[in-house]
């Protein structure tokens, strides 16, 4: 097993897009918790209410777009070590 610090660096930033979207959906589940509708929290105003529904929506689009990212970045560099021609065939 590698040390953490040894991995190569898109493998370390996947792994730090990939903890960034879960925190930010986390926070996406809270902010979207308040500003449902049938919650009391700031039940006051209305138009404050449905923005901070938006905001959670928002986060959750930028946690899912984080994902993506990671993801996508990652299966790129597979492949292109997968068609590398300086590549063992026996590490294929």
């Amino acid at each position: 097993m590698q040390p953490l610090l040894s991995v190569p660096v898109h493998i370390q930033t996947c792994r730090a897009l990939m903890v960034v979207s879960v925190l930010m959906g986390f926070l996406a589940i809270i902010v979207s918790v308040v500003g449902m509708k049938c919650t009391k929290v700031g039940d006051n105003n209305p138009v404050t209410k449905s923005r901070i529904a938006v905001s959670g929506g928002v986060l959750f689009l930028l946690a899912g777009l984080c994902t993506l990212i990671s993801v996508s970045w990652y299966a790129t560099q597979v492949s292109h070590q997968f068609f590398n021609p300086n590549t063992p065939v026996n590490a294929r």
